[in-house]
């Protein structure tokens, strides 16, 4: 389409304008940020023409009235034959579309392979072969490269080429300089640009290939290339897909990068788009393609590419696609993948059903009358004038340096900026053991994170300096290490450590820290701890790995005996847990409830419930309780992630508990998830593809039967998003009963409660230890408390104040005081001889079971009769229903071990049996 043609219009479907808008996003996303894109494809049945009409639409958005405004090639049905001819096309659009300054496309790698499978089969002796397919390359290269033509044209005729008597004693002398040199050079880039032997990893495509095929790494391009001669029309079709499809990719890739001294490159701000007038069936030409783009934008992890293919009819099944249920979840995907990229593992192509409609949806109407284009970066001044400044202020740096004194040594490069132990994440962030409060982020949640790490490094030290005087013959224990494994970093608006429960353990385990500490130095039969704190990670995305560096360092420092953390339940977690049991080392959970924690090793110890205990509990709630209207529920939607373990977990408990005939299951899974596919033997239900739909169905739900009930099994930091999803209903269900598992008091650190959120709400929530609750009668709870209020007391009414009545801190004081009194014993049961005390003399001592079978703690009784005694948890482990409100949280349901010998066993005015 020349600009000054008619513009398509992109019809007005519903849901189309967020589409278009996260397609825009992708387009002009920068460099830095991007990753890579499924390809969309636009199914339609039959013969509709809505997904045709929309990719025309697109196509005029990046035309634009008077100028180009990104590449892009736009392949009709007539493209694909001959085979060769798509490709051709694409080449050629998406070079005439390069906009105004970003200078022309080279195609190098596309170049040489179109050159070699369109080689006529070499003659002569095999080992010439390879010189000939090289000569026959260049030929095609001089076709499109002026200075190649040039050079040769100045070499003259030989023979060959009817060359006179004069002209073959020029092409005699010249000949070699202007055409054989300029040959073999050619060839050698060849070489470095197909084997790998550039710095740009993409480009390693080709070599990696003819290993696969071959067995052996290639030595030469051209010889190893001589089997794809003769690929053209008569080759097979989808090797042949595959070499140019990945070369293209390659190329388009390099082509996006900016070098520093290229001003052309530096305003290429778009990405390459492909679109697709009709795909057609599954068997068809472009589809081949389209699967060939897939794979290779997969291997290559090209992130140059947008395409949105239209007019699939039907689609093959040997590929795993992502399913969407129309434009507007499609375009919530494609957004988010603009803001938060494209986790790795997910299929590489997105099947958006599209037919046609009518087209008069006001938002959509709307929002592509204000925003009719593609708006990209413009640039103030041009190449040419940014050359011509560069030239200029190179003269004058040049021109004040040589008036310096000369001998300034050069500076070194700085420091890694991940200290220590640390290293990069897959968000970019520090992970691994710090070795001080500064080794993570500096963010607001990653500040308070550090103020309770700089706490803990005081505590450290002053244990340090405690035992540095003592004699070497000295009774008293010297200090052990215990690691905390958690989450202390979130990826770029990603759940944050507030959000994600981190910076609530941190300060539980630094009070626990100084209390036994206190103890142990005053009285000298308790073994001192010092703490080090493991990053894993935005919700342990770098935990497995993590873990390693832990175990690497406790095979160094034996003073290492035990881990404490684990309070999310993930599949990283999990397999984190088994890297730990592998080596021996002692765990200790927080809050982690998940009934699979117990299963990855007999070296892991529980505090909190499971989510089987907690499932009945609000099971038993749901069907008693006058939690809606003053009445029990008679239905429930119950909301979950099935690709969350802990989620998964919790939700299959209460539905098994409370029955599946009055339970409706709303299946939501957030597109940022960092293990997007669902956990196996997940349960089934209704899925919804974006929170704007599931506000949307429970408030249909809650307007068709207002004595519905949401039990909220999903995570705390989705919740908030929910409720602000939900006030866009409030006209159709201004009251919501909600019940939620314990990771929603997560939720109630935020600066807005969640009933500020939502005024109609009225929130219940799961607690596994509520100090509060139990602090009247003295005891473990009254001095938790008591050290909260002395070292937390100005929090008292701020986003954090929450935090003293959140099971998390007392968890995490619990399972500290759990290690500590392991360790205690442990080095009683050396005779005093410090040195036995190990990771491995403290596991035997925990797994035969304390003195004692357990111990009070601040969320109640914690059994600790180890798996020779019964198991690793608390069978009857106090749990607690809340009411949450603006004048605090009251508990209307207490079930479980108060203290040895009070026991909880009914609950509620009708005295209802606890679970």
């Amino acid at each position: 389409m020349a600009t000054g043609e008619p513009q398509a219009r992109i019809p007005a479907y519903p849901g189309v304008e967020r589409f278009v808008d996260a397609f825009d996003k992708l387009v002009v996303q920068p460099r830095r940020s991007r990753s890579r894109v499924p390809v969309v494809l636009l199914s339609e049945p039959g013969d509709g023409t809505a997904g045709r009409r929309i990719a025309a639409g697109l196509r005029s958005r990046l035309t634009g009235r008077d100028e180009r405004l990104a590449p892009h090639a736009y392949l009709t049905e007539a493209a694909s034959d001959p085979p060769l001819e798509l490709y051709e096309q694409i080449a050629y659009q998406l070079g005439e579309s390069m906009p105004r300054g970003s200078g022309s496309l080279r195609l190098p790698s596309y170049r040489l392979l179109r050159a070699v499978v369109t080689a006529p089969a070499a003659g002569g002796l095999m080992e010439r072969r390879p010189g000939e397919l090289r000569d026959h390359c260049y030929a095609q290269h001089r076709q499109v490269s002026a200075p190649a033509r040039g050079l040769w044209w100045l070499g003259g005729r030989d023979q060959a080429n009817g060359g006179t008597l004069l002209e073959l004693l020029w092409n005699f002398i010249a000949g070699p300089l202007f055409q054989r040199l300029p040959r073999a050079l050619y060839g050698r880039r060849a070489n470095r640009r197909m084997l790998g032997r550039h710095r740009s990893g993409t480009r390693r495509w080709y070599a990696e290939w003819v290993r696969q095929q071959q067995g052996t790494p290639p030595a030469d391009f051209f010889r190893s290339a001589l089997d794809l001669v003769g690929g053209g029309p008569d080759g097979d079709p989808e090797q042949l897909d595959r070499i140019l499809v990945h070369a293209l990719l390659a190329d388009l890739e390099g082509a996006s990068r900016k070098r520093w001294y290229d001003p052309w490159r530096r305003r290429r701000v778009s990405r390459f788009v492909i679109l697709v007038e009709e795909a057609g069936p599954a068997d068809s030409r472009i589809q081949r393609f389209l699967r060939e783009l897939r794979a290779a934008m997969e291997d290559l992890r090209c992130t140059a590419v947008v395409a949105v293919a239209a007019g699939v009819r039907t689609l093959a099944s040997r590929i795993p696609d992502i399913e969407m249920p129309g434009l507007s979840a499609a375009g919530a995907d494609l957004a988010n993948i603009a803001q938060h990229g494209n986790p790795p593992g997910r299929p590489s192509g997105m099947v958006v059903p599209v037919a046609d409609g009518p087209e008069d949806d006001q938002a959509a109407t709307y929002w592509l009358g204000r925003w009719p284009t593609l708006a990209p970066p413009a640039h103030r001044w041009g190449p040419g004038t940014e050359v011509a400044g560069a030239l200029g202020a190179g003269v004058l740096a040049l021109a004040v340096t040589a008036g310096l004194v000369v001998g300034v040594p050069f500076t070194k490069v700085g420091p890694d900026p991940c200290l220590g132990s640390t290293f990069l994440g897959t968000d970019g962030q520090c992970v691994g053991v710090a070795e001080g409060a500064a080794s993570f982020g500096t963010g607001d949640s990653e500040q308070a994170v550090r103020h309770v790490l700089q706490r803990i490094e005081r505590q450290n030290e002053e244990v340090e300096t405690e035992l540095s005087g003592r004699a070497a013959d000295d009774p008293r224990p010297d200090a052990r290490t215990v690691v905390y494994f958690g989450a202390l970093s979130g990826g770029k608006d990603a759940e944050d450590p507030v959000r994600g429960g981190t910076l609530a353990e941190l300060r539980g385990l630094a009070l626990a820290q100084a209390y036994i500490n206190g103890q142990a130095l005053r009285s000298g039969e308790r073994v001192p701890l010092r703490v080090l704190a493991a990053n894993a990670g935005d919700r342990f995305k770098d935990a497995p790995a993590v873990a390693e560096r832990v175990v690497d360092l406790a095979d160094k420092d034996r003073t290492i005996v035990g881990v404490v953390g684990f309070g999310q339940s993930r599949r990283r977690t999990f397999e984190a847990m088994g890297v730990f049991d592998r080596a021996g080392l002692p765990m200790v959970g927080t809050s982690g409830t998940a009934d699979e924690l117990l299963r990855q090793g007999g070296h892991y110890y529980q505090t909190a419930s499971t989510d089987t205990r907690a499932g009945q509990v609000m099971a038993a709630f749901a069907g008693h309780a006058p939690m809606v209207e003053g009445k029990p529920a008679l239905r429930v939607r119950l909301v979950a992630d099935p690709a969350d373990a802990y989620s998964a977990s919790l939700a299959s408990a209460f539905r098994a508990a409370y029955g599946e005939q009055r339970t409706d299951t709303l299946l939501y899974t957030p597109t940022d998830a960092p293990e997007p596919s669902p956990v196996p033997g997940a349960l089934s239900g209704t899925p919804v593809a974006t929170i704007d739909d599931l506000a949307r169905e429970v408030c249909r739900a809650v307007a068709a039967e207002p004595r519905t009930a949401v039990v909220w099994a999903g995570r705390g930091s989705l919740f908030q998003m929910f409720l602000g999803e939900l006030t866009r209903y409030a006209r159709n269900c201004p009251r919501v009963s909600v019940l939620g598992g314990d990771d929603v008091t997560n939720a109630l650190t935020e600066e807005r409660r969640p009933w500020e959120v939502f005024a109609g709400l009225t929130l219940y929530y799961v607690s596994h230890g509520r100090a509060p609750a139990l602090a009247g009668g003295g005891g473990e709870a009254a001095a938790f408390l008591a050290a909260y209020d002395r070292t937390y007391a100005k929090d008292h009414g701020s986003r954090t104040g929450a935090m003293r009545e959140d099971a998390h801190v007392a968890l995490a004081w619990d399972a500290m005081r759990y290690l500590a009194e392991g360790v205690d014993q442990a080095w009683r049961g050396t005779g005093g001889h410090d040195g036995r005390l190990d990771r491995r003399l403290l596991q035997a001592v925990l797994y035969q079971g304390l003195g004692g079978g357990g111990f009070e703690g601040a969320t109640g009784w914690i059994d600790a009769h180890g798996a020779a005694g019964g198991g690793r948890l608390t069978e009857e482990k106090l749990i607690a229903v809340e009411r949450g409100g603006a004048k605090g949280a009251r508990t209307v349901l207490l079930c479980g071990t108060v203290a040895r010998g009070d026991v909880r066993a009914t609950w509620g005015d009708r005295k209802h049996p606890c679970p």
